[in-house]
């Protein structure tokens, strides 16, 4: 673990957790758009590190699982953790009315090309960006209720309001059927991805 790294995160238990669990679990979240950072400042030039995840979809709620054991760490005074965990038209919203100086994104993403537990790091830079008629189709998706990393990446990115300092950290999930709890290639990715966060945060 990166020596940055103060303290652990919590077990993240196993798949037959019951719902009171997962509540305790995120009891320091407030819903979507929710700070986690407790005394967090969301003010302008802020580093975001930002989770979206599903409830109750195992790895696909990555992103929240994951802030919620990350919140209980120190950070730096000028970075927040927030539950982005909601519609890409929210996001872009949130974004504009924050301006962060940095954005680090977190979440689960089957692509099917890398074995479950695989975590991908890439600058927004490092990708081309999606076409007007892909945007127009994930917006209205995620108007439907659609959400997911690339329909949030496409939306935000096409009205500038992610910041040219911006990290994505995937990981490729395991299980994505109805339940609590990651699944051990996921699981066994969670520290590693902190570290990960830990280095971008220091950078």
């Amino acid at each position: 673990m990166h020596p940055g790294v103060t303290g652990s995160l919590p077990d993240g238990g196993s798949s037959d957790r019951t719902s009171s669990d997962r509540d305790e679990a995120l009891d320091t979240l407030l819903g979507p758009g929710a700070q986690v950072r407790p005394g967090g400042s969301a003010n302008p030039g802020c580093t975001l590190i930002g989770g979206v995840g599903l409830p109750w979809l195992r790895d696909l709620d990555f992103g929240t699982n994951w802030l919620a054991r990350a919140t209980s760490l120190e950070w730096p005074n000028d970075v927040v953790l927030e539950d982005l965990s909601y519609s890409a038209h929210r996001v872009m919203h949130r974004l504009q009315e924050l301006q962060p100086r940095r954005v680090i994104l977190l979440g689960c993403m089957p692509r099917g090309v890398d074995p479950a537990g695989t975590i991908r790091r890439y600058r927004l830079s490092e990708v081309a960006a999606p076409d007007p008629a892909e945007v127009h189709e994930r917006l209205a998706e995620s108007v439907g209720g659609i959400i997911d990393l690339d329909h949030t990446l496409a939306v935000c990115r096409h009205w500038q309001a992610l910041p040219e300092d911006t990290v994505v950290i995937e990981v490729e999930p395991a299980e994505r059927d109805f339940g609590w709890g990651f699944s051990d290639p996921v699981e066994a990715a969670v520290a590693e991805v902190l570290e990960i966060v830990r280095n971008e945060v220091a950078g």
